[in-house]
């Protein structure tokens, strides 16, 4: 299969959203790379983190052009990049098993508690947290450094909160319904009636 169609294959439109320079810019400062550091681009595109990137040892993967990160078996001390939305939990995934430190973007409604809480069972805290709003993408971002081994400034609790009232997603608040109403027993007072 050509680099081009192997490209097409593993993309949807909304996957190729190349990052702004002083963006890229951000994301290297955040990260704190070292020149003994082994890093990956692991979504390289036109290259604005690994062309960016401090001395270090470099290493890059792109899809378009036959270097898949999902099939990549190197080791890294750092993974900086932007990658496909649509692949978020999987590339997740495989990142937490490649590496010791990682600095990602994500869209405001991309840094989801399950992922967070994934990032956090791997052994990996959130360092560091950076918004930004980048005018023609859709929807606030998150710059996020997760560290294996390091404390995390963010927490999740797990679950949901259900109503306190009948303990169940009443849709309470939603489908129209007021936030301050328990729709269980509503529908419950409406029977008897």
């Amino acid at each position: 299969m050509s680099a081009k169609a192997l490209h097409k294959s593993h993309t949807k439109p909304n996957d190729i959203i190349h990052t702004p320079q002083p963006i890229a810019q951000i994301m290297i400062n955040m990260t704190n790379i070292q020149k003994e550091n082994k890093v990956l681009d692991p979504s390289k595109g036109p290259g604005v983190f690994f062309d960016n990137l401090p001395d270090c040892t470099k290493d890059w993967c792109e899809i378009a052009d036959g270097k898949d990160f999902f099939e990549n078996n190197e080791q890294y001390d750092v993974i900086i990049g932007n990658p496909p939305f649509s692949l978020w939990t999987k590339w997740i995934k495989h990142t937490l098993t490649k590496c010791n430190k990682f600095c990602y973007i994500f869209g405001s409604n991309s840094l989801t508690p399950n992922r967070i809480k994934m990032i956090h069972d791997a052994g990996f805290g959130i360092t560091k947290l950076h918004t930004v709003k980048i005018a023609w993408w859709m929807s606030q971002s998150f710059i996020i450094v997760a560290e294996k081994g390091q404390p995390s400034i963010m927490t999740v609790t797990p679950g949901t909160f259900n109503c306190e009232y009948c303990n169940t997603h009443c849709h309470r608040g939603i489908y129209g319904n007021p936030p301050n109403e328990c729709n269980y027993e509503k529908k419950q007072s409406n029977k008897k009636k």
